[in-house]
């Protein structure tokens, strides 16, 4: 052979080569942000619906699910006492209701009379545990399933999702592989899904059920993997449980075709963003956007707020001396309007004579004012800076009950707890944490009750992570009062960048420090 021909030869299999790595599914698709092109085609499953948004496996979890982008919504599939098949997740009906005993001993007639939701939050007081096919015929149409064959009688429970005609739109999985071996036998054309985490697995697996989807963890995602996968007409489902958002980058960078998850909302946010999220809930420290533009609670500092799309803000509301509520953080009114006396020797009138130093025409706000500019439009966070007699408590939760403002809100006051309890949510401090683990262990709610509520400094991700697993929402503090021994900006952006790689979503903030947490 001459020496030109091993040129040539060469020149060919390089070429080979290369088109052979542009073609790889896996490999050559990866975008400099280090996002597969093939993002945004990814199908989200949602594990047990939008289960961070609302109640587990309930309509409005799946309601949350398909608002944010889920392709399938997962369902388990159980039956009562009496044969009824239902949507619900554990074998008890303690966690996730206001019933108790285990889901196969209660009758149909008990299950519906039950609330799914209460445990959550207060606003999804309410909430029932679906009967499975009322749901199906629901949900047709808006999203697939995914089932989660927890008990079920196989071909009973199959004929009435080929009667439904949504034999096309769902896949199965089953804890026993004996179960697993006999859906395939009977339904050999209905998908499947098999749980494996190496190449060496697959062929067996493919012989044996015929699987159309493969689940594995984000860590087993390796290039050869997807391949082999592939190779074997088997879609690859990384499943990422809670709120792990690094692992739903790690997911975004491999050529996947779905991802089954907690939080949709999230993961179709950092699909649209390149990989970042962009989607936090900002609570506005003393009352609005401040940053040197506007004074505290300010009405232009209220409603820039509310413009750049903050979901809460924090007020402080004290009383005057004829008993009208009104928001302002100092015991006194020297800071902004330099009026050296107290809120509590002052009455209504006097308080509304005065004016800032700035030279802006406004005056202290009511309560009740606040209120009617955030109704309908954003949330309270509620500061009461010092103890109150019961009639404070009633007039502060009429006026928020007027607006629609007090199911929906946060407290930091503990007194509120005896006025509100049932309500709306309480902070808890670091130092109460264990008292959430005893009452977890006790089975008792704590979701709908509590948020856990500290500066950024001294959360740790033990307890960020115990919280969020118990659905109990995290809100850091990231204020300028935290870094007195430290450059603040620096100080903050650090402790920001600690929480997001926690999964944290929600911050009381200086709106300062709002650059680093886009609210898109």
């Amino acid at each position: 052979m001459k020496k030109n021909d091993f040129y040539l030869i060469g020149v060919l299999a390089l070429v080979i080569s290369v088109i052979s790595c542009s073609s790889d599914k896996s490999n050559k698709q990866i975008l400099p942000d280090g996002i597969s092109k093939n993002a945004a085609n990814i199908q989200i499953v949602n594990h047990r619906g939008a289960n961070r948004l609302a109640p587990e496996n309930t309509y409005a979890s799946a309601t949350k699910a398909i608002e944010s982008g889920a392709a399938y919504v997962e369902v388990d599939v159980r039956r009562s006492k009496d044969g009824v098949y239902y949507n619900f997740h554990d074998n008890t009906l303690d966690r996730a209701t206001n019933g108790s005993g285990l889901f196969s001993e209660t009758t149909s007639a008990v299950i519906d009379t039950l609330d799914a939701g209460a445990w959550f939050a207060h606003e999804f007081a309410g909430e029932k545990v679906p009967r499975l096919f009322e749901y199906l015929k629901w949900i047709k149409g808006k999203a697939k399933i995914y089932f989660d064959m927890k008990d079920a009688g196989m071909e009973d429970f199959i004929s009435k999702i080929y009667e439904l005609g949504m034999e096309n739109d769902c896949f199965f999985w089953f804890s026993d592989w004996q179960q697993t071996e006999k859906f395939r036998e009977l339904y050999p054309k209905l998908a499947l899904k098999i749980n494996a985490s190496t190449t060496e697995a697959l062929d067996s697996l493919k012989t044996m059920y015929n699987p159309q989807i493969i689940e594995c963890s984000v860590d087993n995602l390796s290039d050869e993997f997807i391949r082999a996968c592939h190779g074997k007409d088997m879609k690859v489902m990384p499943h990422v449980s809670g709120n792990d958002w690094e692992a739903y980058r790690m997911a975004l960078a491999k050529d996947i075709d779905m991802i089954n998850l907690d939080c949709p909302d999230v993961f179709a946010n950092m699909v649209k963003n390149n990989g970042t999220y962009k989607g936090y809930k900002l609570i506005a420290h003393r009352g609005g956007i401040v940053e040197g533009k506007y004074n505290e609670f300010d009405p232009a500092s209220i409603q820039a707020a509310i413009d750049q799309g903050y979901f809460m803000l924090e007020i402080d509301v004290q009383q005057t001396k004829d008993g009208v509520l009104i928001v302002n953080h100092d015991s006194n009114f020297s800071r902004f309007f330099n009026d050296p006396r107290q809120v509590s020797e002052m009455t209504w009138e006097e308080v509304q004579k005065l004016r800032p130093t700035n030279g802006k025409d406004y005056h202290p706000l009511s309560f009740e004012e606040v209120a009617q500019m955030c109704s309908g439009k954003i949330r309270m966070m509620i500061d009461i800076k010092k103890d109150s007699p019961a009639e404070f408590y009633y007039k502060l939760g009429a006026i928020m009950e007027k607006y629609d403002l007090l199911t929906r809100a946060y407290f930091i006051d503990v007194n509120a707890r005896k006025y509100f309890w049932g309500k709306t949510k309480f902070s808890i401090r670091t130092d109460e944490i264990g008292v959430i683990k005893e009452k977890l262990a006790k089975g008792e709610d704590v979701a709908c009750h509590y948020f856990f509520f500290e500066g950024g400094p001294r959360l740790t991700a033990t307890a960020i992570k115990m919280c969020q697993k118990a659905s109990v929402t995290v809100v850091p503090t990231v204020n300028f009062g935290h870094y007195r021994d430290e450059d603040p900006v620096r100080g903050a952006k650090r402790d920001i960048e600690y929480l997001k790689a926690c999964g944290v979503t929600e911050y009381q903030i200086d709106s300062d420090f709002d650059d680093w947490l886009p609210n898109q």
